[in-house]
């Protein structure tokens, strides 16, 4: 049987994440992810190099925006650094929770592995996947305008820093790919169990097969939230913070120059798209988990001798399906739908403040 073409996404992924630092282990098909003392200070090297030219980027990112956008506001300025500094910083915890996490890490990736080998994803996941990558590939490519215009001008140590810049920035681009690959992998697999409990017959041994394979499952997913919660608080509210910000300077910008920056609305909705994304798939994984769980209960895991009061009682012999899955993040917030509304409620209830102080300005302006 031919194999999808997902597999190429997820392999793709799992190369990008060894070669930008996230996932500082070896990986072979064989043993899967394992732990690497050479590999481990090499990334560690490379995060505390990182980290320790993190000033330097930015010092040089104020000095690019005196050179080539003089004609902007202060404001498009400050608010331009501050997504750029907010963008490392969430890069460069992201790898550090990476090194810190390694052992974690390689078990995770190692189960991820374990369920690509059994379940392909459908082509319409396939679809997505691919979308979602080809989505943060525009987004890198449209800084290449910006440097085909002003690489002329800028001194080379500029240039230097801003490559180095937006391989940061890309870095938590990648990471959000990676933990949305993974959750359709999950979702897939959801998917699959629920298939194989509906052509389930009678016999006890397949039911007990199938809880097993439940049971893992149920683990990689809370190795998956345990290793990822952190990067994907910091993932959704550096986005979220970024998109309010920009909405600001759009809204700023269509008032004093009545024109619309095509620049700020691009980034606006691409990293909306890339932040529904993720919570629609834990959603998904949820609400499926839910379904599945819905139909085990339907079966009868109770023997005909026992009563529902005995069944209920600590015993080898009834095998229970599993708990609830939720994708519960620092215990702060579970990302489904619900906490997606609640992201887009904050934003409009913002737009509407930032429009009546516009209006007001707009007027007292016309008064004098």
């Amino acid at each position: 049987m031919p194999r999808l073409p997902h597999l190429g996404a997820l392999c793709l992924l799992l190369r990008l994440w060894q070669v930008l630092g996230l996932a500082p282990l070896k990986f072979s098909s064989g043993r899967g992810a394992h732990c690497s003392r050479l590999v481990t200070t090499s990334a560690a090297l490379h995060w505390l190099g990182l980290l320790a030219m993190s000033p330097l980027l930015l010092r040089q990112s104020v000095a690019i925006y005196e050179t080539t956008n003089v004609q902007h506001s202060q404001l498009f300025r400050h608010i331009a650094l501050a997504t750029m500094a907010g963008d490392v910083g969430i890069s460069l915890a992201i790898l550090g929770a990476h090194i810190w996490q390694r052992r974690r890490l390689a078990k995770l990736l190692s189960g991820l592995e374990r369920l690509h080998r059994r379940v392909q994803l459908s082509w319409g996941a396939t679809v997505l996947l691919w979308g979602k990558l080809l989505i943060s590939l525009y987004e890198l490519l449209c800084n290449v305008p910006f440097l085909l215009q002003n690489a002329a001008k800028l001194p080379w140590l500029q240039l230097l820093a801003y490559s180095v810049q937006l391989y940061v920035q890309h870095v938590s681009s990648v990471f959000g790919n990676g933990v949305f690959g993974g959750l359709l992998l999950i979702l897939a697999s959801i998917q699959q169990l629920e298939l194989q409990w509906e052509q389930l017959d009678s016999d006890k041994s397949q039911q007990e097969r199938l809880l097993r394979r439940e049971r893992r499952l149920l683990q990689v997913c809370l190795n998956f939230i345990g290793v990822f919660q952190l990067g994907i608080f910091l993932l959704v509210i550096g986005n979220f913070i970024n998109i309010l910000a920009n909405m600001y300077a759009y809204m700023s910008y269509f008032v004093q120059q009545h024109g619309i920056p095509l620049t700020i609305s691009n980034y606006c909705v691409i990293v909306a798209i890339q932040l529904y994304a993720i919570v629609l798939a834990t959603h998904l994984c949820q609400v499926r988990h839910t379904r599945l769980r819905r139909r085990c209960l339907q079966l009868c895991y109770v023997p005909p001798q026992m009563t529902n009061e005995q069944a209920m009682l600590p015993t080898p012999l009834v095998l229970w399906p599993l708990d609830s899955l939720e994708f519960s993040v620092l215990g702060l917030f579970t990302l489904d739908n619900a906490f997606w509304l609640f992201l887009v409620s904050y934003a409009v209830n913002f737009i509407v403040i930032i429009l009546q102080f516009t209006v007001t300005h707009m007027k007292h302006g016309k008064a004098f």
